[in-house]
């Protein structure tokens, strides 16, 4: 089975099998959209909330605001439609408490930020493992739809 890995700002797209893989979320949020019936998954791997004017031109998937639409984009591109996407979420972890500024932390933001996009999109989240204080490893496995999150020295679960 092929393995694809999603890194930082990326995003991946599969058909029919294979796994989409996103390594180190720990304030950074790991979004998996998946259309069943079309066997159509793609991942990215968003490190901040909103971008600024002219910053998302080169990577959209770095921003919240722009990695929603362009992993909409993508799914579809694939084949998928977007009426019948859903998603699942991991990371958005607050790793460095004592780095919590005024505004709440960033991986908080990130979330909430994703979270604003998918619901603007009329995308359900169905599954989630997000917030806490450790960093995650996130599989989705495309040919089922399964998203597995593994934090760190902790056996992995399914969202």
């Amino acid at each position: 089975m092929r393995e694809v890995f999603v890194n930082m700002g990326q995003i991946q797209g599969l058909v029919g099998d294979g796994v989409l893989t996103t390594v180190g979320l720990g304030s950074c949020v790991g979004v998996a959209l998946y259309d069943s019936a079309a066997r159509v998954g793609v991942m990215g791997h968003i490190f901040l909330p909103r971008s600024r004017k002219n910053s998302s031109a080169e990577l959209p998937g770095k921003f919240a605001d722009t990695a929603i639409p362009a992993l909409i984009a993508e799914a579809v591109k694939l084949g998928a439609q977007k009426r019948r996407l859903w998603a699942k979420l991991a990371g958005g972890a607050n790793l460095f408490t004592n780095l919590s500024g005024p505004n709440g932390n960033i991986g908080l933001q990130n979330v909430q930020a994703v979270q604003e996009s998918l619901k603007l999109h009329n995308i359900p989240v169905v599954g989630q493992d997000v917030a806490g204080h450790h960093g995650r490893k996130m599989r989705f496995f495309v040919d089922t739809g399964r998203v597995t999150v593994t934090a760190i020295g902790k056996e992995p679960i399914d969202i």
